[in-house]
């Protein structure tokens, strides 16, 4: 077993493709990866934005404890 014929493997298409598909068949496979993807890059968007929520909280927390640690 040789490293080409094992990656020749791995870059089959899928069945979708292979098949030929054409059509309304086409448009909802389409469409479902797209969905797919949306949903994907709307939950990656959330945890970024909740990370920088935190990391600015964060400052403004450390910020607040400085200013009031100075005061006493």
């Amino acid at each position: 077993m040789n490293t080409a014929s094992l990656l020749d493997t791995l870059y089959l298409a899928c069945p979708m493709c292979l098949s030929g598909a054409s059509g309304k068949t086409l448009i909802a496979a389409n469409t479902a990866i797209g969905l797919m993807l949306v949903i994907l890059f709307a939950v990656l968007a959330s945890f970024a934005g909740f990370i920088f929520y935190l990391a600015r909280r964060s400052r403004r927390f450390q910020a607040e404890e400085e200013g009031g640690s100075a005061s006493l």
